[in-house]
């Protein structure tokens, strides 16, 4: 089957172009030439035909010479007055010198031949020719007569024989009218001089038509001679011009005449014949030009056709089988170098493309394979066409990713082609989704996964496709409900710690009362017992600075308690708080002892006071 191609389509226009062109040129030669042998052959049947005519005006002016020289003759006068010895002589010797004349003879007012022989030699002398035309033309007073319709005269060997008369009228010296001269010239002596020779073509040749359409000579067919073709559309059309031309239709086929009247007789010449063969010249050549035009046109188009396949079609090939490769993931092909004209630029602009092409591709090829977070691609028709290793590792699959090449998302992540997936959604919606998601792996285990599908277009913004990346939360979840439960431990322990303070300080604040209750009471003995206030003032110092401890304390509990609140962020703060709120804690606790021991001195001290108080009582 034909394919359509850049080589059929060029050679089929250029061939077009050159065939129109060449028939263009063929058409208009052909159609000068035409036109141009038509001319000429109308030309040289308009001279045939003003030869013919003037030929004819020669022939009758001829035999009226003939009959005006006999007319005026003493012979033939005296053959008027009763001897026509002379007269006869004279006529035996013309019809023997003039072989074209049937007849010549001499008639008297009684229309009685007095002298006259025809071509045989028969004496026509005492024959009554009183009841022809041209006798009575002459009786009736006519000088000179021309007879305009053909005589049909048996040449005794059954032979038609057409001849027409021509008579002259014989006067005595005093203008009497003494009888005519008539001479009856062959007729077929004319016509197979000037009508029967004549041919144009194969088939064209000369005829003559009388006054009322009759054939009087026809060079090809002799049985039409006399019979009527006045019904005939060209004969109508030639009696009615008269002298000219015309173009008629003959048996299917266009003919083309020539008129022309002699204006004596009425009767026409006409040159006829058919125009294909009046052009045939033009036709040949136009057939010769048809020939040679194919002929150019088959070499020009072998020609254009080595011409393109050498410079475009080969060269063309080679780039699609070069650009085949490469859209087939080739992309090692290498383009020739064989090229010229446009054709190497071309070449040089899609080696260009193709570098460029490779570079891109390189470097969107590179960042997949370098993406170490799980990631599929997936074209517009929700198809995978690229997964990487990290997410089949993810999702405990085994085996060659591109064995999963052409699955939809749901086909891939669940085993379910229709599923409705966070990626399909994407691609539907064309935005950026994300979701957290609990997976199932291929072995059965639970994973966390933080899913973002983001839609990818080209340079157009037409969409693509869209890129999933699933980034594994489960470590992070488990490491974040691990530091829930510690925060919580953490705050409960800051909790009690606040406890422990707020009691140490409701303590501190009870023996401070009770300290500044003694104070009051042995505020008379203080100055007495100096020894003892100052004991006193220091003993009030060493708590207050308790309590200032346990209200340090307690800020340390709440500050380690909001920290504790802040995440999984702080969880080194928090941790670094912790400790310090032991280490406090624990410094709380040796400054608790030592304020223990403080007080028991007090407690002493007290006793000490109570005793020297009593002593002093009783003093």
């Amino acid at each position: 089957m034909f394919r359509k191609s850049i080589s059929s389509v060029l050679i089929t226009a250029v061939a077009l172009a050159v065939i129109l062109t060449v028939t263009a040129i063929v058409a208009y030669v052909s159609r000068s030439t035409y036109h141009l042998a038509l001319d000429q052959e109308k030309q040289a049947m308009s001279q045939m035909i003003r030869t013919t005519n003037t030929a004819l005006a020669v022939y009758m002016d001829g035999t009226k010479t003939l009959v005006e020289t006999l007319a005026v003759q003493q012979a033939v006068t005296e053959a008027f007055a009763g001897d026509p010895t002379r007269a006869k002589a004279r006529i035996r010797e013309y019809i023997k010198v003039y072989k074209d004349y049937w007849a010549i003879l001499l008639f008297d007012t009684q229309g009685k031949v007095v002298a006259g022989y025809n071509a045989k030699g028969e004496d026509m002398a005492g024959l009554d020719r009183s009841e022809r035309a041209y006798v009575k033309a002459i009786l009736g007073g006519q000088d000179l007569f021309v007879d305009k319709e053909l005589l049909n005269a048996k040449s005794g060997g059954g032979e038609d024989l057409f001849v027409f008369a021509l008579a002259r009228a014989v006067k005595s010296p005093d203008g009497k009218l003494l009888g005519g001269v008539g001479a009856f010239p062959r007729w077929e002596a004319f016509t197979r001089a000037f009508i029967d020779p004549p041919r144009f073509g194969d088939r064209g040749y000369g005829f003559m038509f009388d006054a009322k359409g009759r054939f009087i000579a026809h060079a090809m067919d002799k049985s039409l001679m006399l019979k009527d073709f006045s019904d005939q559309e060209f004969v109508k059309k030639a009696l009615e011009m008269k002298n000219g031309e015309l173009f008629y239709d003959w048996k299917g086929e266009q003919k083309y005449m020539v008129v022309a009247t002699d204006t004596d007789t009425g009767w026409m010449i006409c040159m006829s014949a058919y125009v294909s063969e009046l052009t045939e010249t033009a036709t040949n050549q136009r057939n010769v030009l048809l020939g040679l035009g194919a002929a150019a046109v088959l070499i020009l188009v072998l020609a254009i056709m080595l011409v393109i396949s050498r410079l475009v079609v080969r060269p063309l090939h080679e780039i699609e089988g070069f650009t085949a490769a490469i859209a087939k993931g080739d992309f090692k092909a290498v383009l020739g170098t064989r090229f010229k004209f446009e054709m190497k630029s071309l070449a040089e602009n899609i080696r260009t493309m193709v570098a460029e092409l490779k570079q891109k591709l390189g470097f969107a090829q590179g960042v997949l394979d370098g993406f170490v977070l799980p990631c599929t691609v997936f074209d517009k028709d929700n198809k995978a066409t690229f997964i990487n290793p990290h997410m089949m590792q993810a999702l405990d699959q085994e085996g060659d990713p591109k064995a999963h090449y052409g699955k939809t998302s749901g086909g891939f992540f669940y085993g379910e082609e229709s599923r409705e997936t966070i990626t399909l959604k994407a691609l539907r919606e064309k935005r950026r989704l994300d979701s957290e998601v609990e997976y199932t792996t291929g072995k059965g285990r639970t994973k966390i996964f933080n899913v973002t599908s983001t839609p990818i277009n080209d340079l157009d913004g037409n969409l693509l496709g869209v890129l999933a990346v699933w980034f594994e939360l489960t470590e992070i979840r488990s490491q974040q409900k691990k530091i829930e439960a510690q925060n919580q431990k953490i705050a409960q322990a800051a909790s009690a710690a606040n406890t422990v303070s707020d009691q140490v300080a409701s303590a501190s604040e009870e023996l401070s009362a009770q300290i500044e209750q003694s104070s009051r009471g042995s505020e008379e003995q203080r100055n007495r017992t100096g020894e003892a206030a100052t004991a006193m003032e220091e003993m009030n110092a060493t708590v207050m600075e308790v309590a200032k401890s346990a209200s340090t304390a307690a800020e340390l509990a709440d500050k380690a308690k909001a920290k504790a609140q802040e995440g999984e962020r702080l969880v080194d703060e928090v941790v670094a708080t912790i400790n310090q709120v032991n280490t406090k804690a624990e410094e709380l606790k040796t400054d608790m002892t030592e304020l223990g021991k403080q007080a028991e001195g007090i407690g002493q001290i007290m006793n000490v006071i109570a005793d020297i108080a009593d002593q002093t009582n009783l003093l």
